[in-house]
């Protein structure tokens, strides 16, 4: 296994990668469109009464919206095979690196205490751990390059709208930006906590007889481990709370600011209104891959971080160069 889960999915998914890829860039162009519709739907055929050009604007926004929506069914379908193939080639190479026979030649006679993966840390590993690792790796790449992408597109869409607009817009988003990382990274540290104490009580369940359990009180051992579980997830969710409200209340910010300025343009003849309902919409568009964005870039983290554990888990006899 290498030592990047990127070139670990890669090696493992790189043509149904450039599926998806391709599927994604196909899908960049269609943003702006819808906004662009509206808006000369409004300022070019209802402000002109002209039915004809309404029917033949609304006729093409629905073409937009229909190719749009089957690119994003086949983009999703295509993900979900990726992560299951994922799934399953992780699951294939744990079970190579902790219990494949090595031939004398490569290995230790006798592997370090140390080198020894407990059963419960198998268990953990072979189950939860890599249906995460999985679930990340179909949207490892495409996510983040659709997030972007529609990001750039619409923003540069609305600045060549109306440059000043679109400034206040990204000025009201920008700080999210600089907020979520902090969060991720105390996010990261107590979800990488918590991997080493599921496998913990999964190693307590192993190692204990179940005849030595049956009606007695919890063991000590045990409420500890659980109590530890409780207080890293509270913290956790606690963190992600409060980094979501700060996210969630930015992004309304944005129509405010639109709204705002947007209207004091309109009220002097400055802009057309058409041009407010299309950043208005703009905005709404924005805020999906914006809250989008944040969850890749958590994902990713997370990503690194539960497959740099794993690969600390397995036995370091396996990895001795020939």
């Amino acid at each position: 296994m290498p030592n990047s889960v990127y070139r670990y999915i890669f090696q493992n998914s790189y043509w149904p990668q450039m599926i998806v890829i391709v599927l994604t860039l196909m899908l960049l162009p269609l943003s702006p469109i819808p906004l662009e519709l509206q808006r000369r739907i409004l300022d070019d055929a209802v402000a002109k009464g002209d039915t004809e050009l309404l029917i033949r604007l609304a006729i093409y926004y629905l073409i937009a919206l229909f190719v749009a929506s089957g690119l994003k069914m086949v983009m999703r379908t295509q993900r979900e095979l990726i992560s299951a193939r994922i799934v399953h080639s992780l699951r294939n190479s744990v079970y190579y690196c902790i219990y494949t026979v090595i031939s004398p030649s490569k290995a230790n006679p006798e592997p370090p205490k140390e080198d020894k993966v407990s059963e419960g840390a198998v268990v953990s590993m072979l189950s939860s751990e890599v249906e995460k690792l999985g679930g990340f790796a179909g949207a490892a790449i495409s996510g983040p390059l659709l997030q972007i992408g529609t990001l750039v597109t619409i923003l540069g869409y609305m600045f060549w709208i109306e440059p000043k607009v679109a400034a206040i817009a990204l000025a009201l988003y920008t700080p999210q930006f600089v907020i979520v990382p902090i969060f991720q990274a105390r996010l990261n540290r107590l979800a990488g906590a918590k991997a080493l104490q599921v496998r913990a009580l999964g190693e307590f369940i192993v190692n204990n007889e179940e005849d030595d359990l049956l009606n007695k009180p919890p063991p000590r051992e045990f409420t500890t481990i659980i109590g530890r579980i409780l207080s890293i997830r509270t913290k956790f969710l606690l963190t992600k709370n409060v980094m979501k409200t700060i996210n969630n209340l930015l992004i309304s910010l944005g129509p405010f600011g639109v709204i705002a300025y947007g209207g004091w343009l309109a009220i002097n003849d400055r802009i057309e209104v058409g041009v407010i309902l299309a950043f208005v919409s703009g905005l709404e568009r924005l805020g999906a891959p914006i809250r989008d964005l944040i969850g890749s870039y958590s994902q990713i983290t997370d990503a690194r971080m539960r497959y740099r554990i794993l690969l600390n888990t397995f036995p370091a006899h396996i990895f001795q160069k020939t």
